[in-house]
């Protein structure tokens, strides 16, 4: 189901206030961005390539999916091999923007590394 329009423009000026704290004099080493795919929200980092400096490689850190019956947001991790799985201890949320600031502190190191 999709994402209500005023949840989606929520969560589009959460997204964007975090990705614009990537400082402008490295954005052309690293860059955070995001894409809606279907009932879900992919936060990744683009980078360039560590070769072909032309080519940017992408990486998705963290999954954020819209449960429309509940009205809430899940946080999603993924693993070495690129499976997806909830973020434990924090259920799901209603207000979108707790789930980014869990994604800025990345306490445990799950997203960035």
């Amino acid at each position: 189901m999709a994402i209500p329009e005023l949840e989606k423009e929520r969560a589009i000026r959460a997204l964007r206030r975090f990705c614009d704290k990537v400082p402008v004099e490295i954005r052309h080493q690293l860059l955070h961005d995001f894409r809606f795919v279907r009932s879900d929200i992919e936060l990744f980092e683009r980078r360039p390539h560590y070769r072909e400096r032309h080519r940017h490689v992408e990486h998705v850190v963290a999954k954020f999916r819209y449960n429309a019956k509940r009205g809430s947001w899940t946080l999603f991790w993924s693993d070495r091999n690129l499976r997806w799985h909830a973020y434990d201890g924090l259920e799901d949320r209603r207000d979108f923007l707790e789930l980014l600031r869990e994604v800025e502190k990345d306490l445990t190191g799950i997203f960035f590394g």
